[in-house]
């Protein structure tokens, strides 16, 4: 199998993350230059007409071109140590949290769009738009904080694929766009940290353009 993908990308960090926790090594990796426009390219597009990045390519050929899509897939590939649940109500609310998880992030992305000066060139922004995506951001993280259990990770006593996109996220965010959880997830916040000690964890390093131009200025 091979993962083309970019190291500091919010949606390869997931999955970079997870092969950690997974102690996965036999994929192989290629990296994709996206500030060359590498993922534009005709033989790019040809395995993802979207030219998104992750894309697995599996041993039959196919591509796999959703960060989603692509746990679930490696989860049933590689199905130890769990990560999913060791039973069918588990695995369904391993789900659960990691469709919640993308929901609030598409929102948190959606903000960023409207707020950091990265993309000023590129969209008519507005803080009245920013506003309005960082609510359902917030509003999203309410369902996930009620569904995140007593345990030290949403999976419990160990992380499970909505953690590790969490995390991804989480961190990317606010390393990136300095972004960061409200101040009432205290489940969620202290998960992330616990996560943030894990040796699959190791801080992303950005473009230094990116990091000079991704901070979202004040919309509240």
């Amino acid at each position: 199998m091979k993962l083309f993908q970019f190291s500091w990308g919010i949606y390869p960090r997931r999955i970079l993350i997870y092969l950690k926790e997974k102690g996965i090594s036999d994929i192989e990796l290629v990296d994709i230059d996206v500030v060359k426009g590498e993922n534009r390219t005709p033989e790019f597009l040809k395995m993802n007409p979207l030219g998104t990045i992750p894309v697995l390519e599996a041993e039959n050929g196919e591509h796999i071109c959703q960060s989603t899509s692509i746990l679930q897939y490696l989860e049933e590939t590689f199905p130890t140590p769990d990560m999913s649940g060791q039973s069918i109500e588990e695995d369904a609310q391993t789900h659960d949290q990691l469709m919640l998880v993308n929901d609030a992030y598409n929102f948190a992305s959606m903000c960023t769009f409207q707020a950091s000066p990265l993309f000023a060139e590129r969209r008519n922004q507005a803080d009245e738009a920013a506003r309005a995506f960082h609510f359902e951001y917030a509003q999203i993280l309410k369902n996930l904080e009620a569904l995140s259990g007593d345990g030290d990770f949403l999976g419990g006593t160990a992380p499970n694929i909505a953690d590790v996109a969490f995390y991804a996220s989480e961190q990317f965010m606010r390393d990136l766009y300095k972004l960061q959880l409200p101040d009432e997830f205290e489940r969620l916040e202290a998960i992330f940290q616990r996560f943030a000690k894990r040796p699959s964890a190791k801080p992303a390093i950005f473009p230094q353009f990116v990091v000079d131009n991704a901070p979202l200025r004040t919309f509240q």
